[in-house]
């Protein structure tokens, strides 16, 4: 008889364990199978839910299965300052028998508001655990007379326990998968905001530079102007590299170096026949680094296109990004004009920019320059 029993059991948690209210989280639901089972198979007359409080405070019911009157009903709650006693022993985390709970000392201060009232006299709590905590309990009662309850059932009841804890988990883990894709949702957005309010910002500094130089008088203001509006390019033409990758913490250099070089040969590229030969391995420098060197690059191209190359002749330009020996980023930039005249640092801001941005990147910044060319080697 004994077995027969022990595969029955065997067999219902086999069949709830099948329950896509395991999957799904729907701690409700699994609850409802497995008071209703509980109750029906181990032939007693109630089951009940309890859910510990946020704050562990006490107890909330999930639910209650009463089999006589075949209903299901919420019993509202237990606290902790109103039963001390109870909660201490529970809180060991032990599954608690209690054949005769009316006379057990930790079940007094659940006899007057519990125990009598709905005529248990037998009780089997289980506790639901999960990550080592205690989560709630599940209590199989029986009411009328005592009982004593065998290993199989004690077996029995912790298996279907531990299919509502399993609910249970799985329900946390939607919660918590839900709160992470609204939080990244809400991310996306943000981000798109900001870089809408950046674009749109660029775009208005860069029209006011526009507006500034064509008001200028003279070909000093003009070209001053225009250095502007280059490194303006710069910047948003990195921005944009930068949120259309979906990356915002480093930018794909290789492909910003291409964009830039298009942009600068779009702007002073006219009439000029100039040879590109690129070599840009697939790097990505991080957003803090990348901004300094962009405006970097676009300094040392821009001066190529506007006072290294000549029209009517071949111009090369020549760009080299990769790794070195000692595993920085290192960048080559060569030309073939007639290169830098002896005092070219005191020429304008340009140099002096590139030397406080090079400074910015802790980096080394090389120049070589003969009537053949000149090679910019940037290293950081």
């Amino acid at each position: 008889m004994s077995i027969n029993r022990s595969s029955i059991f065997l067999e219902v948690i086999e069949s709830l364990s099948k329950s896509p209210h395991i999957n799904e989280g729907d701690d409700f639901s699994m609850a409802k199978e497995i008071l209703y089972s509980a109750t029906n198979f181990l032939k007693i007359t109630r089951a009940n839910c309890w859910i510990m409080k946020e704050d562990s405070s006490g107890l909330n019911c999930l639910l209650a299965y009463d089999l006589k009157s075949d209903t299901f009903n919420n019993e509202g709650e237990i606290n902790e300052l109103d039963c001390p006693c109870w909660f201490n022993h529970i809180n060991r985390n032990d599954i608690v028998i209690s054949a005769d709970a009316r006379k057990e000392s930790f079940n007094k201060e659940l006899l007057d508001n519990y125990l009598i009232p709905f005529n248990i006299f037998s009780m089997m709590e289980v506790p639901i655990l999960s990550g080592g905590k205690l989560k709630g309990i599940v209590c199989f009662e029986n009411t009328d007379k005592i009982r004593e309850w065998t290993n199989d059932e004690q077996h029995f009841a912790l298996a279907l326990t531990q299919l509502l804890t399993l609910t249970l988990e799985t329900k946390e883990k939607n919660i918590y998968r839900d709160e992470l894709e609204k939080m990244v949702k809400e991310k996306t957005i943000l981000i798109a905001e900001i870089n809408h309010r950046v674009k749109n910002n660029l775009a208005v500094i860069t029209a006011l530079i526009r507006s500034e130089s064509n008001r200028s008088k003279d070909a000093y203001h003009k070209d001053l102007f225009e250095n502007l509006l280059s490194k303006s390019f710069s910047l948003s033409t990195l921005q944009s590299a930068m949120y259309q990758s979906q990356n915002y913490k480093e930018v794909n250099f290789s492909e910003f170096i291409k964009t830039l070089i298009g942009n600068i040969n779009e702007t002073y590229g006219h009439n000029l026949k100039v040879r590109l030969n690129l070599h840009l391995n697939e790097l990505n420098i991080e957003i803090s680094n990348a901004i300094p060197c962009s405006l970097i690059l676009n300094e040392i191209i821009t001066n190529a296109y506007k006072y290294a190359f000549k029209e009517g002749r071949e111009n090369s330009l020549f760009v080299d990004l990769s790794i070195d020996v000692a595993g920085k980023t290192q960048i080559i930039i060569r030309d073939n004009g007639p290169g830098l005249i002896e005092d070219y640092k005191s020429i304008g801001t340009g140099f002096e920019l590139v030397d406080g941005l090079t400074e910015q990147l802790d980096g080394d910044l090389q120049i070589s320059t003969s009537s053949l060319g000149t090679e910019i080697i940037l290293t950081f």
